[in-house]
Order: structure tokens, then sequence, then C-alpha cells
């Protein structure tokens, strides 16, 4: 059975209820089916795949059952996507054609169109006998983001569909009774757990506008006046609703999606109303496992377990040899049952190594992602396979230290993003949303070290007032800003003037009193001195020194001198160095900037077989050595 036939077996069965409502019109679930005949007749005969790029509106989802019905997968496509990114999906899915609306037209100008508009007149005379579908026949064709920087179009059956229809309705139990809200963009998962459960279980989708999506008070207040019952989005949604002082009475279930739920983001909803975190990639098809929060328990990191396979669905952790674990121990989510997609379309054969058949012929997907089981059978999730990141030669989980920062009670949002800079050295960011004006980024530091050890400290925290998100309710990373990192050069022979300019500036630093009463004449006299005995060495290697640059502005410098260790009884000499003279300019600092000229001076010293290296002992250098993972700080550090 299609997934359009399985509509109509809802339309029969209560033909006069609303079933669908926007700002424009609300129609009956007659009056539903009509439309879609009156889009379905548009159509061209034929046609395998259809894009969908309209705004949201009644119409827009009539025009996906239409679709559905002539037997054609559609192609979902926000309007305000760039226009690259448009027409490929369109070329790579092989778009037959473009439903959108008059404004977009010009859009797309490859594709052909067919306009459908909001308010739209009724055909009541269109009608299209639905075609005989097969159960792997594609109902659509979603698009997720793409390792190679190109998404990927993952390949969903009726079946696939149909299956998690039932997997809800065993779960959620919609009635007649339930107005599901039509929130999320058509790009995501959970827009299609809004539509397809909610019509084909016989309860109604409420369609807000822009102006009612444009603020939580807003969208609250649409949900109160229509009597929304049920609401499927991101955490960072029910974060916002959290801190409400009140939500409206009608809703009795909050799904959460996409996303590691935290408690703290629902710690007020739990108890007003029924609250789940799930779990699920869109090539399974929605969601591969549902958890009561509600009923349940948030795990010692502060979130939530993702709880238990959906029905028709189940759910392995293996290991990287493809056998099952223990329970308890970590491993990667594998995925099997009635949801596993048919993979993704176009040249994917790399990406389509995670779909695997089994012998018996059952699909298995692995999703990239580590979990483990907890004693109770729930599943937990921990990250993703390719979320780690190395650090000075040391593996760091980038969602490990984002899980700290959150736990640090003047927080409201965070993210941890890891970057690489020109020379493929990785790095972090940390982007905190503080909860109050009492935010001290000092004690955060202090407070994470007290979790994690200090190579995993981010290089850089930048302070934000919200988190910037994607259309479909995802950290946009691609809008947050990213601090530039410094990178270390050695300094040429033709820059010997600068790096005195920089000399004399670092020893008015250290000795700012004695540069206080120092003529003229004698700041000459020292410049001259140091050019004569500081920087003479360099043409012939005794000395070697570096500047680092942020952009192409240098913001700091340092140095080692080399030289012949005589032996002597503690002592069996060598060829050793002496680091000196690291400073960063003053609105540089705490950025990591002298660590990177310290690691750079060490790496030259390795490279010229220098045995050790005789160090600054100061409080900050001190630190810094033992960040650099130096132990003995007894006047020198071997190499």
């Amino acid at each position: 059975m299609g997934v359009y036939n399985a509509l109509k077996k809802a339309i029969e069965k209560n033909p006069d209820k609303t079933i669908i409502f926007d700002e424009v019109r609300a129609l009956t679930a007659k009056e539903f089916d009509l439309l879609i005949d009156t889009i379905a007749v548009m159509l061209p005969k034929g046609a395998k795949r259809i894009g969908v790029m309209m705004d949201h509106s009644v119409e827009m989802i009539a025009a996906i059952f239409a679709v559905l019905k002539s037997g054609t997968a559609y192609i979902p496509v926000e309007p305000s996507f760039p226009q690259e990114r448009i027409a490929y999906m369109m070329e790579e899915a092989q778009a037959d054609c473009i439903i959108t609306n008059t404004k977009y037209r010009e859009m797309g100008k490859a594709f052909s169109k067919i306009i459908v508009d909001s308010g739209m007149t009724i055909n009541e005379n269109a009608d299209l006998p639905a075609k005989d579908m097969e159960e792997n026949n594609l109902a659509y064709i979603l698009y997720t983001s793409g390792s190679t920087g190109k998404p990927k179009g993952v390949s969903v059956t009726h079946k696939n569909l149909l299956h998690y229809v039932n997997a809800f309705q065993a779960e959620f139990h919609p009635t007649e009774n339930d107005i599901m809200l039509q929130y999320s963009v058509c790009s995501f998962d959970i827009f299609v757990e809004e539509v397809f459960t909610t019509l084909l279980s016989g309860a109604a989708l409420a369609i807000p506008s822009d102006d009612d999506k444009s603020s939580i008070e807003k969208l609250m207040r649409f949900i109160d006046n229509n009597k929304v019952t049920m609401l499927s989005g991101f955490p960072y949604l029910l974060q916002e609703m959290n801190g409400l002082d009140s939500i409206p009475h009608s809703l009795r279930l909050l799904i959460s999606g996409g996303d590691v739920l935290r408690q703290s983001y629902v710690d007020q909803l739990v108890d007003q109303v029924t609250v789940y975190n799930t779990y699920g990639p869109s090539e399974t098809t929605v969601c591969a496992s549902y958890y009561n929060c509600s009923n349940g328990y948030a795990l010692e990191d502060g979130t939530y377990p993702v709880g238990k396979a959906v029905q028709g669905t189940s759910i392995k952790i293996m290991d990287e040899g493809g056998k099952e674990v223990t329970d308890g121990e970590m491993g990667e989510i594998c995925i099997f049952g009635g949801g596993v997609s048919q993979g993704y379309i176009g040249d994917r054969a790399e990406e389509n190594k995670a779909f695997v058949i089994l012998d018996n012929g059952e699909r298995m997907y692995c999703s990239g992602d580590l979990g483990y089981l907890l004693p109770d059978g729930n599943l937990a999730f921990v990250r993703r396979k390719d979320t780690q990141v190395m650090i000075l030669g040391k593996r760091v989980e980038a969602d490990e230290v984002q899980s700290v920062i959150l736990g640090y009670p003047d927080i409201h949002q965070a993210a941890v993003v890891p970057y690489t800079d020109s020379g493929n050295l990785s790095y972090l960011v940390a982007y905190i949303v503080p909860e109050n004006d009492r935010f001290d980024l000092t004690a955060l530091k202090e407070y994470m070290t007290m979790y994690l050890t200090e190579f995993m400290i981010p290089e850089f925290f930048v302070t934000l007032d919200k988190l910037p998100l994607t259309a479909n309710g995802k950290l946009d990373k691609d809008s947050l800003p990213v601090p530039k990192r410094v990178e270390v050069k050695n300094v040429k022979i033709q820059d010997l003037d600068l790096l005195l300019d920089w000399r004399m500036e670092v020893l008015s630093h250290v000795f700012s009193e004695e540069f206080k009463s120092l003529t003229a004449e004698q700041i000459e006299t020292i410049r001259e001195n140091n050019r004569r005995y500081y920087l003479s060495e360099m043409p012939s290697g005794g000395h070697i020194a570096c500047f680092a640059y942020s952009g192409t502005e240098i913001v700091g410098c340092g140095g080692i001198c080399i030289y012949e260790e005589m032996p002597s009884p503690d002592n069996l000499g060598g060829k050793c160095a002496y680091l000196m003279s690291i400073y960063t300019r003053q609105e540089y600092r705490h950025q990591g900037i002298a660590t990177r000229v310290v690691e750079h001076l060490i790496g030259e010293a390795k490279a010229r077989s220098i045995e050790k290296i005789y160090l600054e002992t100061s409080a900050d250098g001190e630190r810094m050595y033992r960040k650099l993972g130096f132990k003995d700080m007894k006047g020198y550090m071997k190499l």
C-alpha cells in the first residue's frame, strides 16, 4: 500500500472533519483530498521525481500528497536555500519539474515549474486515480549534509515511511482530537513526522505563519489559540519553552529530536507535559528510538538517554569488526528494520558502504554514532565517531569539552567547534551564551580544569547573545565567527630590523621601570648592542627567532640561542639552547599564542639535534611547559 492510500483511509473515516489549516484557509478531509487532485492533474505524466519548493501552507502539504498519489517521489527544498544548493539537489535527483509559488518561478531556471499559490481554487471535477505503489517505490529524497561538502540525497520508500507512521502511532496514540504543530522546515525529518504521522492518523495539522514563528511568545499564542496538542522540535525550541512562566494547557506531548537533549533544557517542562527524547538518522526514516523523559532520568553528564528501539526496529551496538559488544561497552550504533532506507542516490559508493545487506537479506545501517546500552536496556548516545581531533598530539573529543562547559551553572547554551589552521593543526573554539551577567570566563576555565586536562581547554572562547541556527534548527557553524589562529614562522634575514624593533619592545616591557629613566642615547646604545650581540648569530644559525602572525599582523615573538655546553662533573655537555624573549602583545594574551611560539621553537631545536633547553622559570612559563607535557621544571627540559 502506498502513502496516499493510507491517507485516503483516514479521510474516508471522517471526511467532514477539519484536518489542516493555515492563516489563509482551513480544509476538511474531503476538501483537502480535492485539493490534492487539483494539483495532481497538473503534474506531467510519466514524471518520476518532482521538486517541491514552496512557502509552508495548506497547498504545500497538498502538493506533496499530489506527487505521491501520482506515483512520483518528491524532493523537498526550502526557497530560502542558496540557489546553487537547490540546483545541485534537483540536478542530482533528476527532478522532472518543480512545484513552486509564483514569487519563486525565476529560481532554478533550468527546470520547468508548476505554479501553486496559497488559496488556489479547488477544482471539484479533478480526479486522478491513485497509482498502485510497490512498497519499495521511492516516496521522497531528503538531502543531508555530506562529508565531501556536497549534500547527500537519502532515498526513502513508501514502506519506510509507513513503517515510521505505524511506530509513531504505537507509541504516541494520535487521535482525531489531536492537533500537531507544523513548525519544521521541509528538508528535515521532523517535518516528515509532523505531516505524515498526523494526517494518516486522522489528526489535524496546524501551520503557523512566519510571523507566528517570529518569537517564542507568538508561537505559544498560536498554539494556545488553536488548541495544538502535539509539538515536535529541536532541543533549543524546548529550551526556549522551558524558560517561560507557563505553556499552553492544550499541549499533551513535546518531542525533542535532531540533537542532544539536556535535562536543564526541559527541567520545568517534564512535570507539566509528557516530554520525549528521540534518536534516529535520516537514513533510517525519522526516529529509531524513543525515550520518555517525564517518566525517566538523566545521565551523569546531564543528557537524557535516547531510549529503546521503535516498533519494527532493532538496534545493536557493534565494534569495529562488526561484532556486537557486551552491554555497557561503547560501540557504533547500528540500526535494523523497516526504517532503513535504500541509501544515497548518485555516485555515493563510498558513503553507501554504511548500508549493509546481511546474509538473511536484512538491511543494516551503520550510523557513525557511538553509544552504549544502559543496565535497563535504554540506549545512551555518546557522540559522533568523527568528532575527534588531535591537539598537541593527543586525542580530544569536542563533544566532551562541550558537555563540561554546559555543566557550568552560568551557561545558557554552548557549542565547541574544531577548526584546522593553514598548517593542518587542529584547535578548538568554544562559543558560549551566558545565562546571566554574573558569568566569569576565568571562573569557567578554572571549573573546566577540574574535569579536563589543560590541552583540552579550547584555545578561544567567544561570547554570543545566542547561537546561530540553520533553518533546520541545528547549529549554523557557517555563521559562527571564527577567531584567526596564530601562525608561527621563523624570522627571515631580511626582517632583522623588524625583529630588533620587537626585541626592544620586549626589553621595554620586561624592564619597564629601568627604561623610564633612560635617555634616547642610552636606548639607542642598547639597541645597537642587541644588534651586535643578539642578532649577529642569526645568519650562522646560532640564534633562531620566530614571529607569531594573526593574519598579516605580528602579535608575538620568541627565540632560542644555541651553543655547545662544556662538560662538567654534573653535566655531560652537548648542544643546548636558551629559550628567550617569549612575548605576546597585551591585547592578544590568554589565547595560547605563547604556547604556540614555544611549540614552534622546541620543534626547531629538535630538528637541530639539541638535547636540552634552558627554560624561563616564571609562573606563567612553568604553566606553559606543563601544558606542553614537560614535568621537570628544574632549570631545563630534556628533548
